[in-house]
């Protein structure tokens, strides 16, 4: 198993054979596309791909339960905002009253649709980030030319957030191993618990980025004076070819955003007119 920014991936992984530019060029193209698409149907399609990308990248799908109740969590702020929170429209279509409350189609609407507009963005965040290393990222930068100083420093905060996460992990082991558990605890105790978690994790924060500093010291590198300006060679593209199949993936990513567009703007394709599902829930809604 190879070790990822948030995961694992076993070392004959399909996704090793793709280079690191195409992964984020995929993330930062197909991130935009729930952008441009109104119906949720086909965002949920969207949502469905990438889980067959992540399943065709042999990761472990047990992972997505940690994003189930941030899903939900997501999920009840919005319709909390829109529905609950909306305030009156005469004009709108009342489908009932909640506690008084008056719930309209059309905030039921547009909720839904603003969630299936964040959920795919999330989903290729994690498809990302369980199939990317520090090196795929800095690979990635690099070929697009992109300084040192911000590939260095973009790379340190997606290694700095998985390694939160690993220490955090530890620390709550340490606890456990001395027989503190939260479990049949009170929410407000365990929230109590969770801030004061901060302190340890703020400390092994501040070690780390001073080990990171000597290190990079160490190793001659500066972001200021004259070794700044020095030309280094990047010796880590040499480990990484860019082979016609990224060149062909590149292409259809590009190609399948450019369709987006036309079919968007051009013919009106993935609007809220032409959805299929909207339809379907309002005539639900409104015959109750």
């Amino acid at each position: 198993m190879n070790k990822t920014l948030l995961g694992y991936v076993p070392e004959r992984s399909p996704i090793y054979a793709i280079h690191p530019f195409v992964k984020l060029f995929f993330l930062l193209v197909a991130s935009l596309f729930p952008l441009f698409i109104s119906a949720p149907e086909w965002n949920f399609g969207l949502i469905i791909f990438v889980l067959l990308l992540m399943l065709y990248s042999r990761i472990d799908m047990r992972i997505m339960r940690i994003y189930v109740p941030v899903a939900i969590s997501m999920a009840s702020i919005i319709f909390l905002a829109y529905v609950v929170l909306g305030g009156l429209h005469p004009e709108f279509t009342e489908i009932g009253r909640l506690l008084g409350i008056r719930v309209y189609w059309e905030r039921i609407r547009d909720a839904i649709v603003v969630y299936f507009r964040i959920l795919p963005m999330i989903v290729m965040m994690v498809f990302f980030l369980n199939t990317s290393r520090e090196r795929d990222v800095i690979v990635a930068m690099r070929t697009l030319r992109i300084p040192f100083v911000v590939t260095y420093v973009f790379a340190m905060s997606l290694r700095a957030a998985g390694m939160v996460i690993e220490d955090f992990g530890i620390v709550r082991q340490a606890e456990q191993a001395r027989g503190f558990d939260t479990h049949g605890k009170s929410l407000p105790y365990r929230l109590r618990k969770y801030v004061m978690y901060m302190i340890p994790l703020f400390a092994l924060s501040l070690r780390r980025s001073e080990e990171f500093s000597n290190a990079l010291v160490a190793r001659g590198f500066a972001f200021t004076g004259p070794a700044s300006k020095t030309r280094r060679a990047d010796f880590i593209l040499t480990h990484y070819r860019f082979t016609g199949l990224d060149a062909v993936l590149t292409a259809l990513i590009g190609l399948a955003f450019a369709a987006l567009l036309v079919l968007r703007f051009g013919f009106g394709w993935f609007t809220l007119d032409r959805s299929v599902f909207l339809p379907w829930l309002e005539n639900l809604l409104l015959r109750r």
